[in-house]
């Protein structure tokens, strides 16, 4: 066993303790071969160091997690191009973006399980690659056109691009927005629409998606009011898989809401912010808790989710139990199934 400082740690190296968040939360487990986005999740948490057995095991990077950071790179250098006011890279986006749909109606859960990749640095990036997945989550179950999904995840992608506008200290602000500050942040909608408009290789359709992005089912939204169908479908969709994935980030100015949590407050809002129908399709298109991810219980149990449910028997999954917080090790693995257990939830998401 050796004692790695992060600066020092290289895909390949396997845990030999838990490691932990400064407030004892377990943020990797003993036993996860390291890979480049662990890395960056420990810089992230200012861990200092971890325990590494002394072999190194071979890392191959999977493609989905591949096309993941590709997309990641491709909204990012666009976004900062368009803050530069510099000409968009939108062929390079538009042919990783496809790759991504290929891959998404092929097998959509291995995505599922990339969403909520967190760096509050780079959130405005991450984010827009989790709710242009959710979308073309969501467009695959309404059977929608292939065309129609490649216009849709691209527009995804890039529903956010008009927060390049919006001033550092308002777009980050650690507490909550004056309504002088939030009428600010309500242009990016706008500010998003006319770089898309000046963008010559979008379709007529995405400038007007962007901008829609914000509008509610009820006519409460903004920039325009819109209420019912007058707001345009694919953007109706964004602002669904937009609200659900930002619910269930950690923000300077508050905590994360658990997967389950943002379903529940989603569905609460039917009819007020959202398109009913389509919101029904997205909760029960998804999995509120994917396969394979590890999750924390209120039991102090970690547990890898074992089930493929969908919707919301997804909100309560079957988990094979492997590790404790604190106290005696699991010697061998036992299934729980949430459904069958009530007194017994999901507190955290591990990995």
């Amino acid at each position: 066993m050796l004692k790695q400082p992060i600066s020092g740690l290289k895909p390949g190296m396997r845990l030999a303790k838990d490691v932990f968040t400064n407030d004892g939360r377990i943020l990797l487990l003993k036993g996860f071969v390291i890979k480049p986005r662990y890395i960056q999740r420990l810089l992230a948490y200012k861990v200092d160091y971890v325990y590494v057995e002394e072999e190194l095991v071979p890392v191959k990077k999977i493609d989905e997690e591949l096309i993941y950071e590709d997309v990641y790179c491709n909204i990012k250098s666009v976004m900062e191009s368009a803050r530069l006011d510099k000409p968009l890279d939108i062929k390079s986006l538009r042919e990783i973006v496809y790759e991504l749909v290929r891959h998404i109606l092929n097998d959509d859960t291995l995505f599922m399980a990339l969403t909520g990749i967190r760096d509050i640095d780079n959130y405005t990036f991450l984010h827009s690659v989790d709710v242009c997945i959710y979308s073309v989550i969501t467009a695959k179950a309404l059977g929608m056109p292939i065309h129609e999904i490649r216009e849709l995840a691209l527009a995804a992608v890039l529903h956010d691009i008009g927060k390049c506008r919006i001033p550092p200290e308002i777009l980050n602000k650690p507490g909550k927005l004056t309504d002088e500050e939030f009428f600010i942040m309500k242009h990016h909608s706008v500010y998003g629409m006319e770089i898309a408009e000046k963008t010559p290789d979008l379709t007529p359709s995405i400038p007007r998606i962007i901008c829609q992005h914000h509008e509610r089912w009820n006519g409460s939204g903004y920039p325009i009011g819109l209420k019912n169908y007058d707001i345009d479908r694919m953007a109706r969709i964004i602002s669904i898989a937009d609200v659900y994935d930002a619910l269930t980030a950690n923000r300077v100015y508050r905590k994360r809401y658990m997967p389950h949590e943002a379903a529940e407050y989603i569905m609460s809002q039917t009819e007020l912010y959202f398109d009913p129908n389509l919101l029904n399709t997205f909760i029960n298109s998804i999995a509120i808790y994917p396969e394979n991810i590890i999750v924390m219980l209120n039991t102090g149990e970690i547990a890898r989710v074992l089930s493929s449910r969908r919707g919301l028997l997804s909100m309560r999954p079957v988990v094979s139990v492997i590790t404790r917080k604190n106290g005696p090790p699991v010697l061998n693995p036992y299934i729980v199934d949430l459904q069958k257990n009530p007194t017994v939830s999901i507190v955290d998401i591990i990995s």
